[in-house]
């Protein structure tokens, strides 16, 4: 699990610095829009403006299609990861 979470990790720092985007922003980002949350929601979630997140979401679309398929597949890594963690506490209670 550690793993996963530092292949994720490394990947969104990879991908944010060859597009000018912090990895946070852009991991969060990503995670809710696939989640359904529209720009402002997404905004409003992380604390940062509705240009920020449009302007994350532009740069996403000028990506490569191997990187948007990395990402897609990182989404799936972070879905399963948090499944995980929420199983854990589950168990612990």
């Amino acid at each position: 699990m550690l793993m996963q979470e530092v292949r994720i990790s490394r990947t969104y720092v990879r991908l944010s610095k060859e597009h000018g985007m912090k990895p946070v922003v852009l991991k969060e980002i990503v995670f809710l829009r696939t989640k359904g949350l529209s720009n402002v929601e997404i905004a409003e979630e992380l604390g940062v403006s509705r240009n920020t997140v449009s302007s994350y979401l532009e740069k996403m679309r000028e990506m490569h299609d191997e990187e948007i398929a990395e990402i897609m597949s990182l989404i799936g890594m972070m879905r399963q990861h948090r499944k995980q963690i929420v199983s854990m506490f589950k168990e612990m209670t």
